[in-house]
């Protein structure tokens, strides 16, 4: 990726193209200068999105990572063999060739939990407590996390040796500070949400779409 400046952030598109669309404008307009999708932009109940969704990542070279509805689309794919259709072909191969996570720069991006295993996908970081965050604040050296699955943008902070947990509000900028470490959830766009994180000013927006 490079050390670009601005990063935009979109997860949990679930088939929906339109605000997926939306939302890369939006932040690419915001001054980003790179998109990254965290994960979840196929969604199993919405099959004949799943190709024209993939197209609008491909379009916009989104980095993405593999969420859970986007891992069992994959398995169903692969168990009905696509043969000569050429969109599932390339669909297949496309999710064939996603990570659960990626590390850039010293960011760390997850659909979920950090790490490269099925229980990343699916178990969420956000259950209203900060054990979880904890958890992965002690277990990982990533300063800062981002993330989707959960829907609701919150974020949790890591400050001598404490968690706290803040739900973010719209359109709101939030400094990050070399100091502290932090776990970001996105927030779904499906519900109107994205987010531009700028690494210079180390400043993190939660941008609404309505």
């Amino acid at each position: 990726m490079g050390e670009v400046r601005r990063i935009g952030l979109i997860a949990d598109s679930h088939g929906d193209f339109e605000r997926t669309e939306l939302a890369a404008h939006t932040l690419l307009v915001s001054g980003a200068e790179r998109l990254i999708h965290l994960g979840d932009f196929c969604d199993t109940l919405q099959e004949s999105s799943w190709v024209t969704t993939m197209q609008v990542l491909k379009r916009h070279r989104m980095v993405t990572v593999k969420g859970n509805n986007d891992f069992q689309v994959e398995t169903l794919l692969h168990e009905r063999r696509p043969g000569q259709d050429q969109a599932e072909v390339e669909l297949l191969a496309y999710l064939k060739s996603l990570q659960t996570t990626i590390v850039m720069d010293g960011l760390c991006f997850a659909h979920s939990l950090p790490y490269d295993s099925l229980r990343s996908f699916y178990e969420p970081v956000d259950d209203g407590t900060t054990v979880k965050a904890g958890n992965i604040f002690r277990q990982t050296a990533h300063r800062i996390i981002f993330c989707g699955h959960s829907h609701t943008p919150v974020l949790f902070r890591w400050r001598n040796e404490r968690v706290t947990r803040e739900e973010i509000p719209r359109d709101t900028t939030i400094l990050m500070k070399d100091s502290e470490r932090y776990i970001v959830v996105v927030g779904a766009v499906a519900n109107n949400d994205c987010a531009l994180y700028d690494r210079e000013a180390t400043h993190y927006r939660r941008i609404r779409l309505d």
